[in-house]
């Protein structure tokens, strides 16, 4: 896996483009799940890839973000 392919990496770009700390994220997801949630629980959660998919559509939709799968098999022309 490529280290800009990284989820921890991507997580941290769009924190940044949005100027949130991973401490406000944490904060909010927690409040969203009802669950405690830390900015180093959320870090070790990015680091070792532990995350659910579950938390990345979360933290998606508290970021503004809409994740989208393209198909890739089914390019303009190759029908």
């Amino acid at each position: 896996m490529n280290t800009k392919d990284d989820i921890r990496t991507e997580i941290k770009m769009l924190l940044l483009k949005r100027g949130w700390t991973q401490e406000k994220l944490a904060k909010e997801m927690g409040l969203k799940l009802g669950k405690q949630y830390s900015g180093n629980n959320l870090g070790n959660k990015l680091k070792g890839e532990t995350i659910q998919y579950r938390e990345i559509k979360l933290i998606a939709d508290i970021l503004g973000y809409d994740i989208e799968f393209i198909d890739r098999l089914d390019k303009k022309g190759d029908k």
